[in-house]
């Protein structure tokens, strides 16, 4: 269904304007004093060295156009300290993922299970998944990547920067949250045709056709909080969702759209910036994007229009408590023959696979292993006043996003995904039995729509601060 963005924009800024205050300097920091509410913000450069490859299975880095960075955000209250970490690498799954919350949690000295990290997906950038890697090293001609060295190296000095600014904490007052349309940049990559088919428009198009198909089903805002230490803005975090990359391929290192955007408000305003990719796993710049470099400066300038218009109507509120709620889901595996462990491991005895084909055959294995052990994926949610901040697992389509809101329209709700992505796509149900797309080729669990849409209501419900 098509997001009416006026009519969601209008109705949640009458809700928002209802339930909180214009900033009083006064009043809101004898609020935030009485709760010992605390916000620090860290960076660490986790910029890959020559010769590391870049996403899965692309050329190794070659150059480096911007640094890429782990930037962050901890808080704490009575009740605890938290960590929201933002990462520019493609993704981090299984024993990666882990290995880097569980650094940074020590750092913190709290719990992995109080550490969100979500990579922001540009494909100029690493890609870690441990387990995988792992059977791939130990197959003659499959392909295997360099070692685990770099990864073990990144999460540690991500670490260490936690650690450093836990030593220079500010004090929480108020919170704000407000939002702002970004016009043409993110656009549907699943395109219903009039015959049932499905239109597939990826990241960047050349094709008039693909050009021409309408944006689409999409979240066209972008959504901004801001932590203020008196009155004085401390951090802002942004959320949008789209795939963030313009062209890559090339063995370039870059944080492409969002960061170069990210990095140059963040300049000019000398306020700490972060920015999360929301729920882009069936959304991108296609429709907006001819994949040439030419093109990416329009792209920048728009996401960076978004973010500055936020940040000129933020609606604040007092800071009384933080709470964090986990909620763990186990993900069924897919069920197709193309997923099975045999054939799985017929992909890996042949020593002729391509390197993308072992690689999968790899990922797969290492998901069944994961069901087998036990170990679910965790969702979590902040609750700080009238916000919940949603991390979510894999590359989720727009729809869980967009459900999230419906749940609780009085509610600020900003949605980061690519946590923990072993999952790959985690597509709506009806994607499987579509004809034709992408998504549900590179999804590694099977249809899992009402057990998402189940743990994000229990998320938002069960999650209650002040």
């Amino acid at each position: 269904m098509q997001f009416d963005r006026r009519r969601f924009l209008r109705g949640s800024l009458i809700t928002l304007g209802s339930l909180a205050a214009r900033f009083d300097a006064p009043a809101q920091a004898e609020g935030a004093a009485k709760a010992g509410a605390e916000v620090t913000t860290f960076t660490a450069d986790v910029t890959p060295p020559p010769g590391e490859p870049l996403g899965f299975t692309y050329a190794p880095t070659r150059v480096v156009e911007h640094p890429l960075l782990a930037k962050g955000i901890v808080l704490r209250d009575a009740g605890g300290t938290y960590v929201l970490c933002a990462l520019d690498w493609c993704e981090i799954h299984n024993g990666s993922y882990e290995l880097f919350r569980q650094k940074i949690a020590r750092a913190a000295r709290t719990s992995p299970s109080r550490v969100a990290v979500q990579t922001l997906h540009q494909h100029t950038a690493p890609a870690y998944n441990t387990e995988t890697q792992q059977i791939l090293n130990k197959i003659q001609g499959a392909s295997p990547r360099k070692g685990l060295e770099f990864l073990e190296e990144a999460a540690t000095q991500t670490a260490a920067a936690v650690e450093k600014a836990t030593v220079q904490w500010k004090s929480l007052t108020p919170v704000g949250t407000s939002w702002a349309s970004v016009d043409q940049v993110a656009s549907s990559r699943r395109i219903q045709q009039p015959d049932g088919t499905i239109l597939a428009r990826m990241s960047s198009a050349q094709d008039p056709e693909q050009q021409k198909a309408p944006e689409g089903a999409i979240d066209g805002y972008l959504r901004t909080l801001t932590f203020f230490d008196s009155g004085t803005p401390v951090v802002r975090a942004h959320y949008y969702a789209t795939h963030p990359q313009t062209y890559y391929r090339d063995g370039r290192v870059t944080y492409d759209v969002p960061g170069i955007a990210r990095e140059r408000l963040e300049k000019e305003s000398g306020v700490f910036q972060v920015y999360f990719t929301g729920c882009g796993g069936d959304i991108g710049m296609g429709k907006y994007n001819d994949g040439t470099p030419a093109r990416r400066p329009a792209l920048v300038d728009r996401l960076y229009d978004g973010m500055v218009r936020s940040i000129k109507d933020v609606h604040v509120e007092p800071v009384s408590r933080l709470q964090w709620t986990t909620a763990d889901v186990r993900f069924p595996l897919r069920s197709d023959e193309a997923f099975s462990e045999e054939a799985s491991r017929k992909i890996l005895a042949d020593g002729k696979a391509p390197a993308f084909a072992a690689f999968n055959a790899a990922w797969v294995l290492a998901q069944v292993a994961r069901a087998k052990a036990d170990r679910p994926f965790q969702l979590s949610c902040l609750a700080i006043g009238s916000c919940r901040i949603l991390h979510l697992p894999g590359e989720p389509f727009v729809e869980y996003q967009l459900y999230a809101q419906r749940l609780r329209p009085e509610l600020f709700i900003a949605v980061a995904g690519y946590g923990d992505c072993g999952t790959g796509y985690i597509c709506t149900d009806r994607a499987y039995s579509d004809k034709g797309g992408y998504e549900q080729t590179e999804s590694f669990i099977g249809p899992s729509e009402k057990l998402l849409k189940e743990a994000l209501a229990r998320l938002i419900t069960d999650t209650q601060a002040g």
